[in-house]
Parts: C-alpha cells; sequence; structure tokens
C-alpha cells in the first residue's frame, strides 16, 4: 500500500519491467549515479526518483521474479505513463519468456482504456557475441504487432549497461516522449463523483461546480451508460460526453467511479486516477466516504503544483 501512494507523489511515472537479471536495477542506477553497478535483485518493487533536464521522474524498478509479475507489474504498468522493457538480447531462452510476459501486458492489461503509453523495448547485454541482431530481436518478440497499436509510441534499442552503448540516445528518445505526451494529458480533472452501483453518490469532489444537482447528474450518467451498453454491449469503462465536456466512467463490483475533464487528451490521466482510486481501495481499509481517501484526491491535484 505505501509503495502503491508513491504513484501520487510529484514526478511523472515510468515503470522498468523484464525478467530477473535482465539489468532493471542496474539501468536505474546508472539513471542515478551515470556509472556501471551489479546490485542485489529486487524484490517487490524499489522507488527512486531522478531529475532529467527540469523534469521529475518516479521510478518504478519492479522485481522480475514470477510470483510478482501479475500483481505489481499490472499495477504499474497501467498506472505509469512510459513502460521500459529490459531483456537480456543474448538469452534466446528467456527471450521467448519475455514474450510471453509482454503480450500478457499488452494483450490483457493494457488493452483498450490503457493503450496510451510510451514503450521503450531495450535490448541489453548488446556487447556479448550471442547478442541477438535487431532483426530476430523483432522477430522473437512478435514486435510487428505493435504497428496495429496506434496510441502506443514505441522503439527498440540495442545497449550494454556495461559499456554504455546506445543508453543516453535510448534514453534521450523515451524521456523526451515521456514529457511530452504527460504534458499534454495530465490536465486536472474537473470533477470525481463515485456512486454505488445503482446512482446513490457516495463521494464528490467537484472543485469547480460543474455539477449542480449531483444525484440528478449520476443517475443522467447512469441512464447513459446503459444506454451504451444496450448498443455496444456491457463495458468495464465507458466515455460519455455531455457538452463541452468528457466523462470518463469505470465501474468495479459497488463502485462507480466518474471524472470530468476539458477535453479528449485528458481522458488517459482519468483513467490512470480512477484505476489509482480502485486500487487504493482495494489494498487498504479505507470507505469510500473515508476523509483518508479525500485527503488522497486532494493530494493527487495537488501533485503537479508542488
Amino acid at each position: 500500500m505505501k509503495d502503491l501512494l508513491k504513484l501520487n507523489k510529484s514526478g511523472i511515472p515510468v515503470a522498468v519491467i523484464g525478467l530477473p537479471y535482465a539489468g532493471k536495477t542496474t539501468l536505474v542506477n546508472w539513471l542515478k549515479e551515470k556509472r556501471f553497478t551489479r546490485p542485489k535483485p529486487t524484490i517487490g518493487l524499489k522507488f527512486d526518483q531522478v531529475v532529467i533536464g527540469d523534469v521529475t521522474f518516479s521510478i518504478f524498478d519492479l522485481s522480475g521474479q514470477e510470483s510478482f509479475r501479475e500483481e505489481i507489474w499490472k499495477t504499474y504498468a497501467i498506472s505509469s505513463a512510459g513502460i521500459i522493457f529490459v531483456f537480456d538480447s543474448s538469452d534466446e531462452q528467456k527471450i521467448e519468456e519475455a514474450k510471453k510476459w509482454f503480450w500478457i501486458m499488452m494483450n490483457e492489461w493494457l488493452q483498450g482504456s490503457f493503450l496510451d503509453k510510451v514503450i521503450l523495448f531495450l535490448a541489453n547485454k548488446s556487447d556479448l557475441k550471442k547478442s541477438m541482431n535487431l532483426e530476430e530481436i523483432i522477430e522473437e518478440l512478435n514486435l510487428t504487432k505493435m504497428s496495429s497499436l496506434p496510441d502506443i509510441s514505441f522503439q527498440i534499442f540495442k545497449t550494454s549497461l556495461r559499456t554504455e552503448s546506445n543508453l543516453n540516445y535510448a534514453m534521450k528518445w523515451f524521456f523526451s516522449k515521456v514529457r511530452q505526451n504527460y504534458e499534454i494529458e495530465n490536465q486536472e480533472p474537473l470533477a470525481i463523483i463515485i456512486s454505488d452501483s445503482i446512482g446513490t453518490p457516495l463521494f464528490i469532489h467537484d472543485p469547480h461546480n460543474l455539477v449542480d444537482d449531483t444525484g440528478m447528474f449520476v443517475g443522467y450518467l447512469k441512464a447513459l451508460s446503459g444506454f451504451t451498453d444496450e448498443l455496444l454491449g456491457e463495458e468495464k469503462f465507458k466515455v460519455i460526453k455531455v457538452d463541452p465536456h468528457y466523462f470518463f466512467i469505470a465501474e468495479e463490483k459497488n463502485i462507480v467511479i466518474s471524472i470530468a475533464v476539458e477535453d479528449e487528451n485528458s481522458l488517459p490521466e482519468a483513467r490512470r486516477l480512477s484505476y489509482l482510486i480502485q486500487e487504493v481501495l482495494k489494498h487498504s481499509k479505507w470507505e469510500v466516504r473515508d476523509q483518508k481517501l479525500s485527503n488522497f484526491i486532494s493530494d493527487y491535484y495537488q501533485k503537479e503544483k508542488s
């Protein structure tokens, strides 16, 4: 829970993902210290912040052990603005396993509502003789499929953390692209309304007084949502335009989170915020009406101003 709340801190969130011994923690140490290290494997996750130019990035170094992949990788892949997928380009057996988990992430966790990422494929250990060439890597990881995902920005670089080959080029592309996307998308939501499954408001954060009669407005959104279900089939996430604003609606068990934003560019941030609220409620003892949730959301709103 403590680590999850760090997604709320000032800094653009980035997830570093990969199998054990691929070089994830070595990469994070290089970003901080600009030197090669041989750290111990990460258990669970490690959190660091690095300043690149005038921007702070929150780096989540995720353990590659299989027991952590489903829960930890999923949460931080969804919630982060960018993903660095590190793999050992000299180990063909591990590349097959890396491919499996990468496409689980793309097809099961990020499909549909969360396909707005910047992804850097870091083919590490390219200084070794057994290292595969780019054509082999693209074929092994089936990366030609990435061209069918128009919302994803991605690049692949052959690198060596030991010799620092290509690292500066790869990091320059990734962090500049993440910053560019994040600044476009990360506009403050206009309002957050959490209701129960029948539409009764449980939590309201409406600093701009966007909604006059919350109960009536939630009922209106529920009616539109139901109409959308009839037309398109039941969806866990929906976007409804109520001129002049957009509402991102996320339904999870007994709660419905409605987030109002000014334009389409802000919808990815609304998706991330709704998911983060769901995860906070799932992994804590907080109730929707709890003041801690109110404080959490207020802090979230302030994260870019701190």
